[in-house]
């Protein structure tokens, strides 16, 4: 179960929206189930001939509290560059996993009540409590909606970490009603784009007029701003190894970025003057304000472990890899020979192989969290080379969230150690991106590469099922089957397109495809192959 909260002002403009048809009149069989005097029946709103609901007595009932305490219920004016104060009216959406079993009206409601009895809105026998009301019109979820003023005293309430008290309801309704295993509130997990947000990218879309618009938005459905954003940033930080090459990736990508800087500091050798960069903040193209203005996101709202300073803590992690262009200077935008390019993706084969037979002979702790987090830049790198030369960019975009939440260390943002096995696999993930693609004909080298990642991400799915982190154990399996479809998809296609088509010219064309060896077949070879190296 998984619960969603949000604050605002209009109650009347959310109860409407609930007992509504909805935006794609997707709400049907509207009803409440629930409400503060237990009398559900007394406050279901009337049906008129043409299916609408009249709501208004429901909103004076719900509102009456505020009302006579004078709290506003209307957005007040706020002074240009300072920010809206939360409102007075909360809610929460509560939705269970498509694999659970309907719940009756009567189990949600139960559901609700110990939510806000946790939450403390409204505590069980509290003639004080907030009012609030519990909406249903799906069966997989409900809604709850209160106005935060005390019904007695008329007192403003202000829930104390409601989400970690909403997360501990939805895992213990789990447990009574035999519901899917959800993770615990960690402090890590990412925040997902917002229902306005997800509404607008569908007007967006709808917007779209020629046929070619069309088709890219249909490709690209689903992802949000927020997401896509995400996304880019983690690519351009395997691009990149420092906050300027960072920003100059992001703009080859088509972000639009605004770095933000500290004071002017004088540097104690050269005495000039210099400031430097200590955050960022990004937008989409096209992803603007009313008033046409981009929406920014600065890099710790996209993801935790993508603020500035988490990202130099990650690039100075691991040792720079040997540049790809064989320069005695590595550059941004290198030119990369075949043969560079070959060793590249062989190098990274190898060190997931590695990476991957470490965690089955057992690692784990923060070493192998570590080689997680890792995996995360790997699968960022692979994305990055293959591209859009095969049809598997959605499938792994797919891949990438789950393996996102897959990799996070609960109460972190990143892991406390750093592995030589991890630095290792980091290392081959940065030079990897850094030969920016496979090839026009290099279907084949990402089979392997995304063959050889599925691997990892499989033992990941194990590490994470020995440390009992069953929500994440069961993200990187999905990581893992999505993986494997994209590369299964990528071969066969390279197969029907005959011999020199789909491969690349380079030494890995040469070896025959075979099956891909065990992990321990895998860590037996590599010695073997050290041994042989030392003799010559």
């Amino acid at each position: 179960m998984i619960a969603k909260i949000s604050r605002g002002w209009r109650a009347e403009g959310l109860i409407r929206y609930l007992m509504g048809p909805g935006r794609f009149n997707e709400h049907t069989g509207q009803r409440i189930v629930a409400t503060w005097d237990r009398a559900p029946e007394t406050h279901q709103p009337a049906q008129a001939a043409d299916g609408s609901f009249d709501v208004r007595a429901l909103v004076d009932d719900l509102s009456m509290p505020a009302v006579a305490a004078g709290v506003g219920l209307r957005e007040p004016v706020v002074e240009q560059g300072k920010r809206m104060p939360q409102g007075p009216v909360w809610h929460c959406s509560l939705r269970n996993s498509p694999e659970d079993p309907a719940l009756t009206d009567e189990q949600w409601a139960r559901v609700v009540e110990d939510l806000l009895d946790r939450t403390g809105i409204a505590r069980r026998g509290d003639p004080d409590g907030c009012r609030w009301v519990a909406i249903r019109h799906a069966d997989d979820h409900v809604h709850v909606a209160a106005v935060l003023v005390r019904q007695e005293s008329g007192k403003r309430v202000h829930p104390y970490r409601d989400f970690v008290r909403a997360r501990e309801t939805c895992q213990a309704a789990e447990a009574k009603l035999g519901l899917a295993a959800t993770a615990g509130a960690d402090r890590s997990s990412v925040t997902g784009p917002s229902q306005a947000e997800q509404e607008k990218a569908a007007r967006r879309e709808m917007n779209e007029s020629s046929r070619e618009r069309r088709e890219a938005s249909a490709e690209e459905r689903s992802e949000c701003p927020r997401e896509w954003l995400r996304r880019m940033a983690r690519v351009a930080a395997v691009q990149a190894r420092d906050p300027e090459a960072f920003v100059a990736a992001l703009g080859e990508l088509g972000v639009l970025v605004r770095p933000r800087y500290g004071p002017q500091e004088q540097d104690p050798e050269s005495g000039e003057q210099h400031a430097s960069m200590v955050g960022y903040s990004v937008a989409a193209p096209g992803d603007v304000t009313r008033a046409g203005q981009p929406v920014w996101f600065s890099g710790r709202t996209l993801a935790r472990d993508l603020s500035l300073p988490n990202l130099v803590l990650r690039w100075d992690s691991a040792p720079a890899p040997v540049p790809v262009s064989g320069t005695a200077e590595e550059t941004h935008r290198a030119t990369v020979s075949p043969r560079e390019r070959a060793a590249a993706i062989d190098d990274a084969v190898s060190t997931m192989e590695h990476a991957t037979a470490t965690l089955a002979a057992g690692e784990t702790g923060a070493n192998a969290d570590g080689v997680a987090h890792a995996a995360g830049d790997m699968l960022a790198a692979v994305g990055a080379v293959t591209g859009r030369q095969d049809q598997g960019e959605r499938v792994r975009r797919a891949a990438g969230n789950d393996l996102d939440r897959a990799t996070r260390v609960p109460g972190k943002v990143l892991p406390s150690r750093w592995s030589p096995v991890a630095k290792a696999l980091r290392q081959s993930a940065w030079r990897l991106a850094a030969t920016r693609t496979v090839g026009r004909h290099g279907s084949g080298d990402g089979a392997r590469l995304v063959l050889a990642l599925a691997a990892l991400v499989a033992e990941i799915a194990a590490l994470r099922e020995t440390q009992a982190r069953l929500a994440q154990a069961q993200a990187a399996r999905r990581s893992c089957t999505a993986l494997r479809s994209s590369a299964q998809a990528t071969s066969a296609r390279t197969t029907s397109n005959g011999p020199g088509r789909g491969q690349t010219t380079t030494t890995s064309r040469q070896r025959p495809q075979q099956p891909s060896p065990g992990p321990a077949r895998a860590a037996k070879a590599r010695q073997e192959n050290q041994t042989r190296g030392r003799g010559r």
